[in-house]
């Protein structure tokens, strides 16, 4: 999985992306961390199995320090290296800053972050639906571009939840980023957490979710011990490290949930689409098991826990086989069985 922040001039983005990631950006054009989601299942079964090496699902993120180009908001060097993410995070300034004299408006800022994307693919479908006027070739994915241009027209924000996922394959190779899931983060003051009251209706009403952070604040905080840690969020009204909230908020948007793998080896998360089918989510793990599936054998996390052991579950029924269409849940411990 991987996300991108993006942000205008003196929005602090380097200092989200140190608060989250524990890097500090470089002087490359792009500075990539890990994050590593915490899971209490995997170190609860790690504790049981006491593997060789556990492993936690990661989202990689990636911080641009591409000059901004006067004409654009959001750099079209930046834009063509966004393509590769799964989610863009747009940083707000809120917080008054000596390294500019502009006025703090994070609203203006989501409008010409959202506005420069909508443009951006909006001339790219006018060109292409110009040269099918010429050509008359019809092509399969001409009625969705119309549709797409429509919303673009209108200046909303298609995401990725308003094209039926069998009409995105279509246009997939073209890479819109404003089907793109979107999360917005808005960097606050010291101790402030009130979003404002123009800028939330606008991303409720665009669907975007959003989440309040104060880069300072994170930077130190990941400083400490895990036990000064929650002291310090006592201190300043908060439950949870700004990278936990991103996590859960990356997760929620993108549709993720995962699946375990434990043994003696490893255990491991492995995060799929909700939705994902048993031999699809084999395939996550390796392509020969995807196409040698024969069967998934099941116990959730929460069975495998309530009974103790594998032959436990299979006494109280919580052990399952399950075929090629089974619905993976969050939080299933799977093994599949294939032949290759």
């Amino acid at each position: 999985m991987r996300a991108a922040l993006i942000g205008m001039p003196f929005s602090g983005k380097s200092a989200v992306f140190q608060a989250l990631t524990g890097i500090e950006s470089g002087k490359k054009e792009e500075t990539v961390g890990t994050i590593k989601v915490p899971d209490e299942r995997i170190d609860r079964l790690s504790d049981i199995y006491n593997p060789k090496k556990k492993t936690y699902g990661e989202f990689v993120l990636s911080d641009f320090t591409v000059p901004h180009a006067k004409e654009n908001v959001i750099s079209p060097k930046v834009k063509n290296m966004v393509q590769k993410t799964d989610l863009m995070i747009f940083v707000l300034r809120n917080f008054e800053s000596l390294m500019t004299s502009n006025a703090v408006d994070p609203v203006s800022e989501y409008m010409k972050m959202k506005e420069d994307l909508i443009i951006t693919d909006f001339v790219v479908i006018e060109r292409r639906l110009e040269r099918e006027q010429k050509e008359k070739k019809n092509p399969p994915e001409l009625n969705i571009l119309k549709k797409l241009h429509s919303m673009l027209e209108n200046g909303e924000l298609p995401g990725d939840s308003r094209i039926p996922a069998d009409e995105a394959e279509f246009i997939a190779n073209y890479n819109f980023l404003s089907m793109k899931k979107i999360i917005v983060l808005i960097n606050q003051p010291e101790g402030k957490m009130d979003v404002p009251e123009k800028l939330r209706d606008l991303l409720l009403k665009d669907g975007i979710e959003y989440f309040c952070v104060s880069a300072p604040i994170e930077i130190e905080l990941a400083e400490l011990s895990p036990e000064e840690q929650i002291e310090f969020l006592k201190d300043y009204g908060l439950t949870e490290s700004a990278k936990i909230r991103f996590i859960k908020s990356a997760y929620h948007s993108l549709g993720l949930i995962s699946f375990l793998t434990a043994g003696a080896d490893e255990v491991r998360a492995w995060p799929i689409k909700n939705g994902t089918t048993a031999v699809l989510a084999a395939g996550k793990i390796h392509s020969d098991i995807q196409r040698g599936f024969i069967r998934a054998e099941t116990i959730h996390y929460h069975d495998f826990i309530k009974y103790g052991s594998e032959a436990e579950c299979k006494k109280a029924a919580a052990y399952k086989l399950e075929g090629k269409e089974y619905i993976v849940k969050d939080g299933d411990i799977i093994n599949f069985r294939f032949n290759v």
